[in-house]
């Protein structure tokens, strides 16, 4: 081989090795981006999956006291019945309230 293509060879080698260096470079910048990102998105994830877990706690304590309510509020309409009851005797058993019936001519 001649001493030009040698020199010509040992430029293109270290032009390679240059490439290679660069690319060696980008990738290493890369994965430490995809790291920081992976940190990142998991960081997120675990402040949602805290947050699903808490309204997930707060909408079992909201059912527990609809449950609650809904005893009471059957109470309540069972002692309106009975008092809407009394009122309608009551108001049937009072003379201003009593039908009269008209005498019929004879």
């Amino acid at each position: 081989m001649s001493d030009e293509l040698k020199i010509v060879l040992e430029d293109v080698k270290e032009k390679f090795d240059t490439v290679i260096e660069a690319f060696d470079m980008v990738k290493e910048k890369l994965d430490r981006h995809e790291q920081t990102e992976e940190e990142r998105f998991q960081r997120i994830e675990d402040r949602f999956d805290r947050h699903e877990g808490a309204e997930r706690e707060h909408f079992q304590r909201v059912e527990g006291k609809l449950d609650g309510h809904e005893g009471r509020l059957q109470r309540i309409e069972d002692r309106l019945t009975v008092l809407q009851k009394d009122f309608n005797d009551h108001r049937e058993n009072t003379e201003l309230h009593v039908v009269k019936r008209k005498k019929k001519v004879s």
